[in-house]
């Protein structure tokens, strides 16, 4: 007789009373063995889950994603909501470092709902602290800002501990980011970073994983405040901090994007000091870190400073390898993210129009959408009625720009000194003879087919020295023939030339601000467009969209 022939022949003997107690007794013993088997489950996952998201910050990172998602669906089938949370956080990181910010963006809102609900406000904090992110990264500031809002909220519910500073360090260092790209005062950034350093420094130092995140975010801090007192020129405190944050790096574990980042900073460094084997070998040292931890951001980054690097250290070969990788890559971010905002504004729409179905009756929604539309059209005219102000007036800002560029030209042809000096007066003005000042003009358009204007070191004595003559004669050949002084002079060569690039090339209507500037020699963001916009009427953003538009 089997076990079960054997429970039914014993069950039929039973008293009714004593039956029930049968069926209550085997009951709870299923319970408990159901019981026992998913907390040995739930130890399983959590395990993996912890394995999986450090891989998740490592090589190949994509390649846990299929893991991630069995590990999802176990947790759904024994209701493990908190390991269902944790594989939405840990899926965030993969597509935030391979700058999928629209995966960030359209995360399942499944994650948050169940975080709310079991009251998990440390992954949740997390989730929307790598969506303000995500919308940072497109330029979405405004979409960016609320969910900020939303990942302090919840890292302010973390029990206090080392869990709860790590959220908020973390986030107050993204927001020194996000302030960085809204151009925000410098005060705004350096106080959300002394924020971050004061937050991790309360974490403890004690299991390997803690101690790392709390010092890739002090390194990280530093790195920020390097950059920083890199703005207000003070070389010093800038290297200072870049080299306390290596040497956290040496002497602590932190992940490898952020040593990454820390070793294209240090290769811009060397690269404006001049140092530019330094910069090519730590370049050369992050592009290694990078194809171990993969964020196409940074290879892109690196791979534009070594093409620079390379070519002031007369490798052209190598310069022009790297120019096409850092072309193709930038291209591709730039699809990827125009996706991006496209989809984000797209949902957001979507969610707005949702919005109006479930809280309005049909007539208002009615007299809404007629009132929606008037709008459109109104705001749609006066955003037309601006933007052909404001090509018209971007067209006769350059047809003026052209014209003096035009008038020198015809005027320094006229007054060449191979032709006779006829007007004493100017004759016996002259300091030098008309042989000599044709001599340093040949000269002086030698520098400009060079495009030796284009360097940060170019100066009145520099240029004189490149065409042999001193700072006298050169200060008054630019002001007889150019008629301008020397920063006129150069500055104009410096925009025609970068202007010239933007109409005629499209991979610099993809460059930031930042290095256009450096392309062109300008020793900040702010000098280039003051400028920029002083001689062209425009700043070098509204150009570019013009630029994007009408060539």
């Amino acid at each position: 007789m089997n076990l079960l022939d054997k429970i039914k022949s014993g069950l039929s003997s039973i008293p009714y009373m004593n039956l029930s107690l049968v069926f209550l007794f085997l009951l709870f013993h299923s319970m408990g063995i159901v019981g026992a088997q998913n907390s040995q489950m739930i130890e399983k996952i959590n395990q993996e889950l912890e394995e999986a998201t450090q891989k998740a910050y490592a090589s190949n990172p994509e390649k846990v994603i299929p893991q991630l998602e069995r590990l999802q669906s176990d947790s759904e089938k024994i209701g493990y909501s908190q390991g269902v949370l944790k594989v939405g956080y840990s899926l965030a990181i993969i597509y935030f470092n391979s700058s999928d910010y629209e995966k960030v963006i359209n995360l399942d809102t499944k994650y948050e709902e169940i975080g709310k609900s079991i009251k998990d406000y440390d992954n949740l904090s997390h989730i929307y602290r790598l969506k303000a992110c995500a919308y940072s990264e497109l330029g979405l500031l405004s979409q960016s800002q609320e969910e900020f809002k939303d990942a302090l909220l919840y890292a302010h519910k973390i029990k206090p501990g080392d869990s709860r500073q790590y959220a908020l360090s973390l986030i107050y260092s993204n927001l020194a980011n996000f302030h960085l790209k809204s151009e925000s005062p410098s005060d705004s950034i350096m106080n959300n970073i002394q924020k971050c350093i004061k937050e991790a420094e309360k974490i403890q130092d004690g299991a390997s994983n803690t101690s790392s995140r709390k010092y890739s975010l002090i390194s990280y801090s530093y790195i920020i405040l390097g950059n920083e007192y890199a703005k207000k020129g003070n070389i010093e405190l800038t290297k200072n901090y870049y080299l306390k944050a290596l040497n956290i790096h040496h002497s602590k574990e932190v992940p490898l994007v952020e040593r990454v980042v820390l070793l294209n900073q240090l290769a811009y460094f060397y690269y404006d000091k001049g140092d530019f084997n330094k910069s090519i070998q730590f370049a050369e040292e992050g592009l290694k870190f990078e194809k171990k931890s993969s964020v196409p951001q940074l290879r892109k980054d690196l791979f534009q400073v070594l093409s620079k690097a390379y070519l002031e250290v007369n490798k052209t070969e190598e310069s022009k390898e790297f120019f096409q990788l850092f072309t193709s890559l930038n291209d591709s971010i730039a699809s990827i993210n125009k996706k991006a905002v496209d989809a984000a504004l797209n949902q957001t729409i979507s969610k707005q129009k949702e919005l109006k179905n479930n809280n309005q009756s049909k007539q208002y929604i009615i007299y809404s959408l007629l009132g929606l539309v008037a709008l459109v059209f109104g705001i749609s005219f006066y955003f037309y009625r601006k933007k052909q102000k404001q090509v018209k007036r971007i067209k006769n800002a350059l047809e003026q720009f052209q014209e003096k560029l035009r008038k020198e030209e015809e005027k320094q042809k006229n007054n060449s000194p191979k032709m006779a000096i006829t007007d004493e007066k100017e004759d016996r003005q002259s300091i030098m003879p008309a042989e000599a000042e044709e001599k340093l003009l040949e000269k002086l358009q030698e520098f400009e087919n060079r495009q030796l204007y284009l360097e940060r070191k170019v100066s009145l004595s520099f240029v004189a020295a490149e065409i042999e003559t001193n700072t006298k004669y050169l200060s008054y050949i630019i002001k007889k023939h150019k008629e301008k002084d020397f920063s006129e002079y150069i500055n104009d060569l410096r925009i025609q030339y970068i202007v010239d690039k933007i109409t005629h090339d499209p991979v610099y209507r993809q460059y930031k601000i930042n290095a256009l500037a450096e392309e062109t020699g300008f020793s900040s963001h702010s000098k280039f467009t003051t400028v920029f916009k002083a001689t062209i009427g425009v700043s070098p953003s509204e150009f570019i969209k013009y630029s994007h538009k009408n060539t």
